[in-house]
């Protein structure tokens, strides 16, 4: 059993910013795949039949990239929040440390 806990506050902000990086990547993805256009050239016109439906097929998964998007960027947001979270519970306790050490010194 571990004596004691440690928390890297700046790992967890450093792995914090590569979940945001893989948002960004996912954004780069969900942009790349929304320039597609199937509707013109020589795909538009033998396979026009083929463009309403690979369209919608596009849209919907332009959508759900982006919802992916949003959700690693809010994982991320709450992975810097939990951070922040510990760094502040630590300070709150060496405060009451100290205020005890202050009543005990009298």
């Amino acid at each position: 059993m571990a004596e004691h806990i440690a928390v890297d506050q700046d790992l967890i902000i450093a792995h914090a910013a590569r979940v945001r990086q893989v948002a960004a990547d996912v954004a780069v993805a969900r942009d790349a795949a929304s320039a597609t256009n199937m509707s013109g050239g020589a795909f538009g016109v033998m396979c026009a039949f083929l463009v309403a439906p690979a369209s919608l097929v596009a849209q919907v998964t332009g959508a759900t990239i982006t919802a992916a998007e949003r959700l690693v960027e809010r994982s991320a947001t709450e992975i810097r929040g939990v951070a922040d979270d510990m760094a502040a519970f630590e300070q709150d306790v060496v405060d009451a440390l100290r205020g005890l050490e202050g009543q005990v010194g009298r």
